[in-house]
C-alpha cells in the first residue's frame, strides 16, 4: 500500500520536468518536525527572500519511499534537493567513520571530520557515485532507544529484538553486543512496534517524537550510542544548471538553514525529552559498563569497515576540540 501511494505521488509531483518548473522539490524519510521542521521553515524563509520566483516543495516522511528508494531518485534525477542520514552507508561506507557507534562524542567532532581530508574524500565519493552534490549538514542530536523491555548493561540486552536502519556495520555491532537486530526502514517503524515484530528501536529524539515510534514503548533509555546529523545535497545535473549566482543563492540559504536547526537543537531536544516523560515512558539510564562493553566489539568493526587511516582521522577529529 506505502509503495502504491509513493508511486502516485511521485507521478503527481514530477508531472512536468525539472527544467520547465519554477521550483524544486526537497524529499527526505525524515518526518517533517523537530530539528528538520526548523530547518525547512528557514530553508524555505531564505529562499522567499532571496529567491523569491523558486517555489520549494516538500516530500517528505518517506512519502516517496525508504531513504535507499530516495537516493535511487536522486540519483536518477526524479527530484532536486535530498536531506538524509543513509548515503556513507549506501556509497561510500569505507569511509564514514560517522557512521560508528560510540565514537564521535558531539556534532563539532563530526564537523571537523567533515571538513578534513576524509571528509572530502566523503564528497567526492558522493559526487561519483551518488550523482549527489554536497552542500551543508545540521545536528540530528543523539539516538535514544524505545523499548517495551527495560535494560542497562549489555547482557540484559540479548536477544531483546531491536530495529536498527539499514547499516551493515550497526547491524553488525549490535548483533555481536547480543540483540536480536531487525532492519526496518524508519516509516515502518511504528507498524513494526504494533505488530509485535520488535521489542525496541533507536533513533535521535526529534525523529522518536515526530514519527510517534515512542507509542507502545515503556522505556526510554538514554543509549547515546550514536551522534546523528542530516547531509544536505542536491542532484547533480540540478545543480550544475543553475547559473553561479543561483548556486550561491542555494548554498547560503543551505547553510543560513543548517546553523539555525543546529543551533535549535538542544532547547529542542529537552523538550522532547519532556514531552516524552509526560506520556508515561520512564527514562533509564543504562551503567557504565553498556558503553565500556561494547567499544571492543564497535573498534574491531570499525576497523574492519573503513579503509586505511580513516579511523585515525576520525580519533585526530575528536582529539582536537
Amino acid at each position: 500500500m506505502r509503495l502504491a501511494a509513493a508511486i502516485l505521488a511521485l507521478f503527481a509531483l514530477l508531472a512536468h520536468p525539472a527544467e520547465a518548473r519554477a521550483r524544486f522539490l526537497v524529499a527526505s524519510a525524515l518526518p517533517e518536525s523537530g530539528v528538520t521542521r526548523i530547518f525547512i521553515d528557514r530553508l524555505q524563509a531564505e529562499l522567499r527572500t532571496a529567491w523569491p520566483d523558486q517555489k520549494v516543495e516538500l516530500a517528505m516522511a518517506g512519502m516517496l519511499g525508504g531513504e535507499t528508494e530516495l537516493l535511487d531518485l536522486l540519483k536518477s534525477g526524479e527530484y532536486e534537493l535530498h536531506l538524509g542520514v543513509l548515503h556513507g552507508a549506501v556509497y561510500y561506507p569505507e569511509l564514514d567513520a560517522t557512521l560508528v557507534p560510540f565514537l564521535f562524542p558531539d556534532y563539532p567532532a563530526i564537523e571537523r571530520f567533515l571538513d578534513g581530508p576524509v571528509g572530502r574524500r566523503m564528497a567526492d565519493a558522493l559526487a561519483r557515485r551518488g550523482n549527489a552534490v554536497l552542500l551543508g549538514s545540521y545536528d540530528l542530536g543523539q539516538r535514544w532507544t524505545t523499548a517495551s523491555k527495560r535494560f542497562e548493561t549489555v547482557e540484559e540486552l540479548h536477544d531483546i529484538k531491536i530495529r536498527m536502519p539499514e547499516i551493515p556495520l550497526w547491524i553488525k555491532i549490535w548483533g555481536g553486543m547480543g540483540a536480536a537486530v531487525v532492519p526496518i526502514a524508519a516509516p515502518d517503524v511504528p507498524a513494526a512496534i504494533r505488530a509485535g515484530t520488535i521489542d525496541a528501536q533507536e533513533n535521535t529524539l526529534s525523529n522518536i517524537f515526530g514519527r510517534r515510534s515512542y507509542q507502545g514503548q515503556a522505556f526510554l533509555i538514554e543509549t547515546a550510542h550514536h551522534q546523528s546529523h542530516v547531509s544536505v545535497m542536491a542532484q547533480k545535473g540540478f545543480w550544475h544548471k543553475l547559473l553561479p549566482a543561483q548556486r550561491r543563492l542555494l548554498q547560503d540559504a543551505v547553510e543560513r538553514a543548517s546553523d539555525a536547526a543546529t543551533d535549535a537543537l538542544r532547547e529542542l531536544d529537552r523538550t522532547i525529552l519532556d514531552r516524552l516523560v509526560a506520556t508515561g515512558m520512564t527514562r533509564v539510564v543504562p551503567r557504565p559498563e553498556f558503553r565500556q562493553k561494547a567499544l571492543p566489539v564497535v573498534e574491531k568493526a570499525a576497523r574492519d569497515m573503513l579503509a586505511p587511516g580513516v579511523y585515525e582521522a576520525a580519533l585526530a577529529a575528536i582529539e582536537a576540540r
